[in-house]
């Protein structure tokens, strides 16, 4: 007769670690929790008209120009749909979208958790609490609109929860074939809310290595779906930034820069984890110089580590190699063989290390126990206490992390005081003073914009030519016409596309006198309106010309 197991000797631990995740993750994210909204969440939230208009989930999903135009259909579908969820249950109260983040990392901290355990990894809780405290998650989880993050992390676990049962499991034919689809399903969930889930496939590649599993031509053809998943993810991608006039920007980076900007980001994030003090929202640009032989330390550095971690694999074990390469692998798409938007003010973000994160945790955690293994009595209670203040260390950290998303001002005053020459602060300071009313400040800190900026003019001058467009707004509520209509004028020979800007001339130019001159600017202004298909504004536009016209 077989001993009855006791089931609550085995699931009390269980629950006491979920529990524990759980609480000290809330905890730390209370300041989080009773922040603001902040940069970008306008167009994804409070400005997103698809969140309040008849019909809004359905234009979500399948409108091809719904608001805001910078959504594109089958690329942020899933944060829409759980925006315009929480629109219906709290309107537009900032708190009950940054507890569904909070919430969202923590289950994705659970799920590591469990994947972790099936891969029989050592002390894989403590490895998914410091994923849970760990500061540099905060800017994917205290701001809203990185809902993308958090959300894509959740659905690329559970993908690769249902890919392991359906490989390692001994599920029926029927149901494996069930656990399969449902992980396709889960990745292109993963797709809907970020196109840098392009990465699974490598993921799963590295699980099949790690585990002795052969990578036959059978494995190749079932992993083939995830790879499409993500090459038509980025076309999708591609299509979104041609659509705001983003795509294909010429940030003058050559082979020989995109190497070096590779190698010292991986450094950067890897210090970042390791050392995670001074984390900004905007971290300063580097300056890249090929000519430079100190600059090529930073990638001959990753590939020595590389190729050393491979020739001493049999040493390491398979486990140590896999979150090793886990890490650059999953950071691919956001080292700068690719060029995004966001390398025109910087090469590297905290956010884009959020899942890529888990390997040097998952090896630091597991490094861990093997020394607590190899201790005597005493230095193991040493080993768990170094672990608890770890933990404590790691939670205060987010704690003071998250106080920087209190509002917009506190996030872009705490940019600029650790990175003084971010243009991208002073103009989102700008934008703040000019609302609120701070005329002076406001033409302070555009002036830095326009001074720190100067390199962009041949890279993006659209958004250039933006900055002396701020300028002749402020200068127009002053009441000084005539530098308001200088600074449209400054705009417009910068990029000469854009039909606002010559229908704000236009009006500065009616108002003093210059009749001629604005009729002229109103015809250019409704040309371009009718061309980029702006009915409302090309219908303001045209009330304003004939009025013009009839001045004359």
């Amino acid at each position: 007769m077989k001993p009855e197991v006791d089931k609550t000797g085995v699931w009390l631990p269980v629950f006491a670690g979920v529990l524990f995740i759980v609480i000290a993750c809330f905890i730390c994210y209370i300041p989080a929790i009773k922040a603001g909204f902040i940069w970008d969440d306008d167009l994804y939230v409070t400005n997103n008209s698809a969140l309040t208009a008849p019909g809004g989930l359905r234009q979500i999903w399948f409108s091809m120009a719904p608001p805001p135009p910078e959504y594109v259909p089958l690329v942020y579908t899933t944060i829409c749909t759980t925006f315009w969820i929480e629109h219906q249950l709290w309107g537009f109260n900032p708190a009950g979208y940054h507890m569904v983040n909070v919430g969202i990392h923590c289950i994705n901290a659970l799920l590591l958790w469990l994947i972790l355990r099936r891969l029989t990894i050592r002390w894989a809780w403590l490895a998914s609490t410091i994923f849970a405290l760990h500061p540099v998650q905060v800017e994917s989880v205290a701001w809203v609109t990185e809902r993308k993050n958090v959300l894509m992390v959740f659905f690329l676990l559970l993908s690769v929860l249902c890919w392991m049962e359906y490989v390692f499991g001994n599920a029926a034919r029927r149901k494996a074939i069930l656990l399969y689809a449902l992980s396709l399903l889960l990745c292109a969930l993963a797709h809907l809310s970020k196109a840098t889930a392009c990465t699974l496939p490598a993921a799963l590649l590295l699980i099949l290595w790690m585990k002795r599993s052969p990578i036959s031509m059978r494995r190749l053809l079932e992993i083939a779906p995830y790879v499409v998943m993500g090459f038509v993810t980025g076309l999708l991608v591609i299509w979104r930034e041609m659509r705001l006039g983003t795509g294909f920007l010429n940030l003058g980076l050559n082979p020989l820069d995109k190497i070096i900007i590779a190698g010292r980001a991986l450094w950067f994030y890897l210090w970042k984890l390791i050392w995670p003090v001074n984390l900004t929202f905007s971290y300063p640009l580097w300056n890249i110089n090929p000519a430079d032989i100190w600059q090529y330390v930073w990638p001959a550095a990753c590939i020595l580590v590389l190729f050393s971690v491979w020739l001493l694999r049999k040493h390491l074990g398979r486990g140590s190699v896999t979150a090793i390469i886990f890490f650059p692998a999953m950071l691919f798409p956001m080292l700068g063989f690719f060029s995004l938007y966001t390398f025109v003010y910087t090469y590297v973000a905290d956010h884009y290390q959020y899942m890529a994160c888990i390997g040097p945790i998952t090896l630091a955690a597991a490094g861990a126990s093997i020394i607590f293994n190899r201790s005597n009595e005493n230095t193991k209670y040493v080993v768990v206490a170094a672990a608890g203040i770890l933990l404590l260390i790691l939670g205060t950290l987010t704690w003071h992390q998250c106080r920087i998303y209190k509002n917009s001002y506190t996030l872009w005053t705490d940019t600029l005081e650790k990175n003084p020459n971010s243009w991208l602060a002073h103009g989102n300071l700008a934008s703040i003073s000019y609302k609120q009313g701070k005329y002076d400040d406001a033409l302070f800190h555009l002036d830095k914009q326009l001074e720190l900026a100067a390199y962009i003019k041949k890279i993006h001058p659209m958004a250039y030519s933006d900055f002396n467009y701020y300028k002749g707004m402020i200068f127009t509520e002053k009441g000084d016409l005539h530098k308001a209509a200088e600074q449209y004028k400054l705009s417009l020979e910068i990029y000469n596309n854009s039909a606002l800007v010559h229908y704000m001339l236009a009006n500065t130019l009616i108002k003093i006198g210059r009749t001629d001159e604005a009729v002229a600017q109103y015809k250019q202004a409704l040309e371009i309106a009718n061309a980029k298909k702006a009915e409302k504004l090309a219908n303001e536009i045209r009330k304003h010309l004939e009025a013009a016209e009839g001045q004359r």
